[in-house]
C-alpha cells in the first residue's frame, strides 16, 4: 500500500493543456494542445488553419497534422468527401451533428497503410466546415487520443443557440458558449454583478492556463440616467489606471477598449456600456494583454446578445 501511495503522489508526466481557437469570420472554435503551432492560408475561396504537433523523426517533422477548413460548397457533401477519400481506403463511416449542421466523420488510411487519416466535415447552408487530421500510421495511433478530442470540440459558434443567462429582476439577458462557465454572482443594494470564465485560451510553459473573465454589471445609472452620464461616472470611478485605447458607439452606448497594468500583469480590457429601465449595464471582457486578439471578436459576438430593460420583457 505504501508503494502504490508513494506511486500516485509521485504521478505521471503532467498532461499537456488544450487552450481553445475561435474564428470569428467563420463563428468556428477547436481545442488543440497548447504546444502545437498554427498557421493558416486561403486557397480557391477555402480557408484553412493547420496545427501542427510536435516535431517527430531525423527530419524532426510533425508528428501529425490536423487542418481546420471552411468555406463554399459548390455540390454535395459527399462530393466534397470524394476530394479526401478518393484513392485511400476507408475503415469507417459515421453520421456527425454539430449546433444543428450535419455532416459525416470517415477513418481512412493509404492503399498501403503507412498514413492514416480522420475527416470530420460539416454542412450549413451551402457552407461546408471541418477538420482533416493526418499522420504515419505509428504516430497517428500514438496521438489519436489527442486527435479524437480535438474532433470533438469542434463547434460551430452560433449566439442564437447560445444558452441564455436571464435575470429579470436587474433587466438583463445574455447569451454565452457552454464552453464559458460561471463563477460568482453577487447582489444587494439595487446593484448585481454576474461573472464567466472564458475556456483556455492560451498556456504558459508551466502549463497553467489563461482565460479571459466577463463580468456582467448592472447598478442604478446616475444622474439624467443617460448612457454618456453613465459611461462618464464609471469612467471617473475607474480612474487614471484604466487607459482607453479606443472609444467608440456600439448599439445604444459605448464601446471602450482598455489597457490596465500591475505589477504583476497587463491586462487588455473590452468595457460595454448600455442604460435602460433606470439602470446602468456593463459587459467587461478582461483578458491577459498578449492573448487579447484571441478572443476580442468573441467578445463582440457574445455582447451582441445582451438585452435591458424592456428587451427582456420582449422575448
Amino acid at each position: 500500500m505504501a508503494l502504490v501511495a508513494a506511486a500516485a503522489a509521485c504521478g505521471g508526466p503532467r498532461r499537456e493543456p488544450l487552450v481553445t481557437y475561435f474564428n470569428g469570420d467563420y463563428g468556428i472554435s477547436v481545442r488543440y494542445p497548447a504546444s502545437w503551432k498554427t498557421d493558416q492560408a486561403e486557397q480557391d475561396g477555402m480557408w484553412y488553419r493547420y496545427f501542427l504537433g510536435p516535431p517527430s523523426g531525423p527530419d524532426r517533422k510533425p508528428a501529425v497534422s490536423v487542418t481546420l477548413l471552411a468555406g463554399p460548397l459548390p455540390g454535395s457533401l459527399d462530393d466534397y468527401a470524394q476530394t479526401y477519400l478518393a484513392g485511400n481506403t476507408l475503415a469507417t463511416s459515421r453520421e456527425e451533428t454539430r449546433q444543428g449542421a450535419k455532416g459525416r466523420a470517415y477513418d481512412f488510411s493509404s492503399k498501403d497503410g503507412a498514413t492514416r487519416f480522420a475527416l470530420l466535415i460539416l454542412q450549413e447552408e451551402q457552407r461546408v466546415y471541418g477538420l482533416y487530421s493526418q499522420g504515419g500510421a505509428a504516430l497517428f495511433d500514438q496521438h489519436r487520443g489527442t486527435l479524437e478530442e480535438m474532433a470533438q470540440s469542434l463547434t460551430l459558434e452560433r449566439p442564437p443557440a447560445y444558452r441564455e443567462h436571464r435575470d429579470e429582476k436587474f433587466g438583463f439577458a445574455v447569451r454565452l458558449p457552454p464552453s464559458w462557465r460561471e463563477t460568482r454572482r453577487f447582489s444587494g443594494g439595487g446593484t448585481m454583478f454576474v461573472q464567466f470564465a472564458s475556456p483556455a485560451i492560451g498556456a504558459d510553459k508551466g502549463h497553467e492556463t489563461v482565460h479571459a473573465t466577463l463580468t456582467v454589471s448592472v447598478e442604478p445609472a446616475p444622474g439624467d440616467g443617460a448612457v454618456a452620464t453613465y459611461y462618464q461616472a464609471t469612467k471617473d470611478k475607474l480612474g487614471e489606471a484604466y487607459r482607453v485605447l479606443s472609444h467608440t458607439p456600439w448599439r445604444d452606448g459605448y464601446v471602450d477598449v482598455m489597457r490596465v497594468e500591475t505589477p504583476v500583469t497587463v491586462s487588455r480590457i473590452k468595457r460595454f456600456y448600455r442604460v435602460g429601465g433606470g439602470r446602468g449595464y456593463s459587459l467587461v471582457f478582461e483578458v491577459r494583454d498578449d492573448v487579447f486578439g484571441r478572443v476580442s471578436r468573441w467578445c463582440d459576438m457574445i455582447a451582441g446578445t445582451l438585452r435591458v430593460a424592456g428587451e427582456v420583457q420582449a422575448k
